[in-house]
């Protein structure tokens, strides 16, 4: 099931604001539980006479602090009253879950008795018995029901058995249209308090933390890799697993479902970067809130990952009770404390404004497999002095010491530091890294162009390679105010744009003239091929050039590719259309002279005709291509690099912003621009790399573009 709204790691950790949440909701119950979105349930039903009230209390802001009451509904359909007292017990049960939360609060969550009633009679039909409608089963208790419920109500509707219903227990996902939360039991004729905190969890947005089960391409289990599975409602210690260690052996909640519940907050994490030199943090043990740090938090390739440590103390007083042995013979408590590890990926929003949420996972850094005995014979954490590293060093988890108050802990990301990253916070900050990585200030020019518009970029790319002059991004009617500190860094003799007002406004080319104290040139033209043909006209001599190559106007990727190689030989990349050479390009052509025209591409981004119409104005023309975008870049690389070259850079082949800056820079440096998707080196690419050598690898952008996972697999082609 995916569930669960995470805190962050650099995004900081508070709960998420109300709204509509979703998630894949599993059809079939899980060890008995079944967990459904309240909104399938529809409006509530006109409450009948006699029918009870509920608190109304309201949430702020997302925050479940505060008095959770507890309504024991029990409904029979039969003709006969069962002949259970449905409230024996309830205020003993309702006062654990009270001791339990106020324990794990700190005080900060009260559980109260609302009501325990007696049987109450509903009316379905026999069609409605038989296939379990819960809608049916709403239809008639919500009738029961008189006004407006709150966030902190919580009614548990208790049915006699059905031996349709495949549940024991049904929670719902946020509060109903009524307002209350709604939980339904099936044989339950009194829940007791391992329901009550499913309920006030579920109800109020709160997702279950799964066990995560791993194996490598051999079939050993592993605690993480790209094979994995979950195993619902088993972890060891969350108040919404189904306590697979016995009854009333509730752990401490994991970080996440406290902070998802309003209980926690951002004082209880600590937060580091990934790439960040090896940081060693002290972590207090998981215990009420205000007690220091409790969770070590970074953000990966679209997940959190909370590190906490768990001791024999308070509420996990019976974790080290039993014990087994593993197949190495090592005698391990079960499931034991240490230092554990939970990964929940980021919420993300949805066309129709919800949110989709998942678990948490806890990875188990001792994993056993799947065998019968595995759910009460596990060890997931980590002792003094064991360490975990992920696959190609992604991160590195190492425990150095621990006693029941706190463990020292140190985090390092050791793949990420084999391989460099260039990126900013937009991509005009990662314009701005690019040139602070690459230029000492007192350069001879700085070219400006659109981050809008790829075009007079990559046009530009060659020049800028050749010569040395960094490209800076801005904004259409706004000098990104980065881009501004980086210019009076710079403090350049000259600025060049590159394009027309239409995608660089003059009110841009005023405020350069005043941050640079020069006034700017622009070298521009009707459409982005007449601009192409003036840059070229701009930078190059006539009959000066050896070698001209010819990219496609109208899409980046073999542009971008080529500009680094055009920088390194010395020649200009002029953009075409797909099915038309634009007059101006030709005569650009003409004016130059070159020996040789490269084409930069298959037939479906520069047509064959286009191609004749060049072979008339070179007395060589060659395309380099291959069968998509990545395979092409490759094809210019083999073309224009031998091995050993010092620094091949990696830039997304699907997003053009954060590498229009990095592609002047390659060809200065005389490296390679390769292209890779998302998340998967292409293995076109990784052959690519292992053929160059490269001693050094830089990827352009952020990890939304190329993932840290990719960039620390490219750590296996560094060669030092």
């Amino acid at each position: 099931m995916t569930g669960g709204s995470p805190a962050t790691a650099s995004e900081s950790s508070p709960a998420p604001a109300p709204g509509l949440r979703s998630a894949a909701f599993p059809d079939k119950a899980l060890n008995g539980h079944l967990v459904r979105p309240a909104s399938e349930l529809g409006a509530a039903s006109a409450p009948k006479a006699g029918a009870r009230r509920t608190s109304g209390a309201r949430a702020a802001g997302g925050k479940y602090a505060g008095e959770h009451r507890i309504y024991y509904l029990p409904v029979s359909w039969t003709t006969s009253e069962p002949s259970q007292d449905p409230s024996t017990n309830a205020d003993t049960y309702v006062g654990r879950a009270d001791s339990y939360w106020h324990d794990v609060s700190g005080g900060s969550v009260d559980v109260t008795l609302g009501w325990a009633d007696d049987w109450w009679r509903i009316h379905l039909s026999s069609a409605e018995v038989a296939t379990c409608d819960r809608k049916a089963i709403w239809r008639e208790a919500s009738a029961l029901i008189e006004g407006g419920g709150g966030d902190f109500d919580h009614v548990l509707v208790n049915l006699p058995k059905n031996p349709a219903c495949d549940w024991v227990d049904v929670e719902y996902f946020g509060p109903t249209s009524a307002g209350y939360g709604l939980t339904m039991t099936n044989g339950v004729y009194v829940p007791k308090d391992d329901v009550i905190n499913r309920a006030m969890m579920h109800n109020n947005w709160v997702l279950s933390t799964d066990q995560t089960m791993c194996k490598d391409s051999s079939g050993k289990p592993v605690p993480i890799s790209g094979d994995c599975s979950y195993r619902l409602y088993v972890d060891p210690w969350s108040p919404l697993s189904d306590q697979p260690f016995g009854y009333t052996r509730t752990g401490f909640p994991h970080a996440r479902e406290l902070l998802d519940f309003g209980v926690f907050g951002s004082d209880e994490w600590t937060t580091v970067t990934p790439g960040d030199l090896p940081q060693t943090v002290t972590l207090q043990r998981l215990q009420a809130p205000g007690n220091g740090t409790q969770v070590l938090g970074f953000t990966i390739d679209g997940s959190w990952y909370d590190i906490e440590y768990r001791a024999a103390v308070g509420r996990d007083d019976w974790i080290d009770n039993k014990t087994y042995t593993d197949s190495s013979g090592v005698t391990r408590t079960t499931p034991g404390g240490g230092v554990t590890l939970v990964r929940t990926r980021i919420p993300v929003e949805q066309p129709d404004g919800s949110t989709l949420v998942w678990d948490g996972s806890l990875v188990d850094f001792h994993p056993r497999g799947t065998s019968s005995s595995y759910v009460t014979e596990r060890h997931p954490g980590l002792e003094p002095g064991e360490s975990y590293t992920a696959p190609d060093g992604l991160f590195k988890i190492s425990v150095i010491s621990a006693n029941l108050s706190s463990a020292r802990v140190e985090i390092s990301f050791p793949g990420l530091r084999k391989v460099a990253r260039w990126s900013g916070k937009d991509r005009y900050a990662a314009s701005v890294e690019m040139s602070q990585q690459s230029f000492a200030p007192g350069v001879d020019r700085v070219l400006i162009a659109s981050g809008e518009v790829y075009t007079d970029a990559l046009s530009g790319a060659p020049v800028g390679g050749r010569d040395g002059d960094p490209i800076l991004l801005t904004k259409a009617d706004e000098l990104p105010s980065v881009v501004e500190a980086e210019l009076r860094r710079l403090d350049p003799a000259s600025v060049v744009i590159l394009g027309g007002p239409a995608t660089i406004s003059d009110r841009v080319a005023s405020r350069l003239a005043s941050v640079t104290g020069v006034t700017p040139q622009r070298w521009s033209g009707a459409d982005r091929f007449v601009t192409s043909a003036q840059i070229s006209e701009r930078s190059y001599e006539a009959g000066g050039v050896d070698t001209a190559y010819v990219a496609s106007g109208r899409v980046f990727p073999d542009a971008l590719s080529g500009a680094p190689a055009s920088g390194k030989a010395g020649g200009p990349v002029l953009l075409v259309d797909t099915d038309e050479l634009p007059s101006e390009i030709a005569a650009e052509l003409r004016r130059l002279s070159p020996r040789r025209i490269v084409v930069l591409g298959g037939t479906a981004t520069i047509a064959t005709g286009v191609e004749t119409q060049l072979r008339g104005l070179a007395s060589s023309v060659e395309r380099w291509a291959g069968p998509d975008r990545y395979a092409t870049a490759v094809e210019v690389t083999k073309h224009s690099y031998d091995p050993g070259v010092g620094t091949a850079y990696i830039a997304s082949g699907l997003v053009f912003a954060d590498a229009l800056s990095g592609a002047p820079i390659a060809g200065m440096t005389k490296g390679p621009i390769l292209l890779t998707d998302t998340a998967k080196l292409p293995s076109v690419v990784a052959a690519e790399l292992e053929r160059l050598k490269p001693k050094r690898i830089v990827v352009l952008g952020g990890a939304n573009t190329i993932t840290y996972a990719q960039q620390a697999q490219l750590g296996r082609y560094v060669v030092s």
